[in-house]
């Protein structure tokens, strides 16, 4: 093939890229807008990219679910919580429900997603702060008596709410955690855990330098483990470790979705899942649509006892009586993804550009399950509000 053939093969293959970039761009943008009035609560937002909330942007974008007049979310303002004004000079802002909102909030809006209760603390905010786990203040956040008891009125007035991992975190008040675990008819049993591909704290120099003070304070030795494992810390502090080679027959807590809530959102029925999840139990078992499995073989089963722990546990708890309620036990909505991907229709159908093999690649758990699940519960209820 001379070069004359192979320029003109080359421009058409780019004219073709091109092409159906366009199209699938002007599909997005035509596709009818649904309008949608969304309440979002993030108090967990260091950063201005807002990680914490941006899944769940993206899918409002691609699906084309618009606020009330028309226009589109946006993804720095469109919450209420904490908002980084300037990082660099600790300068932030914060929006909180108040009391005399709750009634308005709760009458106009469809759908209610907490996404990040947790907040923000001055070792994360403040650049170059040391590190103290027994001085650690809070700068902002926490579940409160005005979250709680708009929490109370969308259930009352029928909405769809989701809620999602530490909503009922140690930064929330026993008595507004009791009150809620009322409400919501689960509780969290102290615990949160986390899988890491790889426990060697010099060849992972990003792992979180708290839980290795933790340990050693509690063991009385240093923290020596070089394989990937899950690690669980307490509330109070105590810190286990489910150690590859040791205590895993494999290594990545695995979700197991009951059938008919898999079918009903077109999901798999076990997916992977590499990231921060918390250990609730429910009242009823039949709110459980899926599980947390955590691969332990005899000795991990033997660990886990001895601290009254069970290697399965709910990953997603959904109850509804007028109103449609989940609680998702993981940091579902924090992924690596990128916004300009959701201005394109069909880009699900190449989803394999956008994440790897990489066990710890949370990519891949957005596109295959969370992407899916939070669509389906997002025209579930335009459906209910629109029939």
């Amino acid at each position: 093939m001379n070069k004359k053939k192979i320029a003109r093969t080359l421009t058409g293959f780019f004219a073709a890229v091109f092409f159906v970039i366009v199209l699938s761009f002007l599909l997005w943008f035509f596709q009818p807008k649904k309008e949608l009035d969304v309440f979002l609560l993030n108090k967990t937002v260091p950063t201005r990219e807002r990680n914490e909330h941006k899944s769940f942007h993206w899918v409002l974008n691609q699906n084309r679910f618009v606020k009330p007049n028309g226009e589109s979310y946006k993804l720095k303002e469109d919450y209420y919580g904490f908002f980084p004004t300037n990082p660099e000079k600790q300068q932030f802002d914060f929006r909180s429900v108040s009391i005399r909102d709750i009634d308005q909030i709760s009458d106009n809006s469809d759908f209610a997603y907490y996404a990040d209760t947790y907040g923000v603390y001055y070792n994360d905010w403040v650049k170059d702060a040391q590190v103290n786990m027994e001085s650690e203040q809070k700068v902002y956040g926490g579940l409160n008596q005005n979250d709680y008891l708009l929490l109370r009125d969308l259930m009352d007035k029928g909405k769809t709410i989701v809620t999602e991992f530490v909503l009922l975190n140690k930064t929330t008040s026993p008595l507004v955690r009791r009150k809620t675990e009322d409400l919501l008819q689960f509780s969290w049993e102290g615990w949160i855990g986390r899988y890491f591909s790889s426990l060697n704290i010099k060849q992972n120099p990003g792992f979180p330098a708290w839980i290795v003070d933790l340990y050693e304070q509690q063991n009385g030795e240093e923290w020596n483990f070089n394989k990937s494992g899950i690690v669980l810390i307490h509330r109070y502090g105590t810190v286990i470790v489910l150690d590859a080679s040791t205590h895993l027959n494999t290594d990545v807590p695995i979700i197991r979705t009951q059938n008919g809530f898999a079918k009903r959102y077109q999901l798999p029925s076990i997916i992977e899942y590499p990231y921060w999840f918390d250990i609730v139990e429910t009242i009823n078992s039949e709110d459980v649509a899926a599980r947390f499995d955590l691969p332990t073989n005899a000795r991990g089963d033997s660990l886990l006892a001895d601290y009254n722990l069970s290697s399965t546990f709910p990953a997603i708890i959904n109850h509804n009586n007028n109103y449609n309620f989940y609680y998702f036990a993981g940091d579902f909505c924090q992924n690596p993804i990128y916004t300009e991907a959701s201005y394109f229709s069909g880009v699900q159908f190449i989803d394999f550009l956008f994440y790897s093999d990489q066990k710890d690649d949370r990519a891949r758990f957005f596109w295959k399950y969370y992407l899916p699940l939070m669509s389906g519960i997002l025209e579930d209820t335009y459906n209910k509000i629109n029939q």
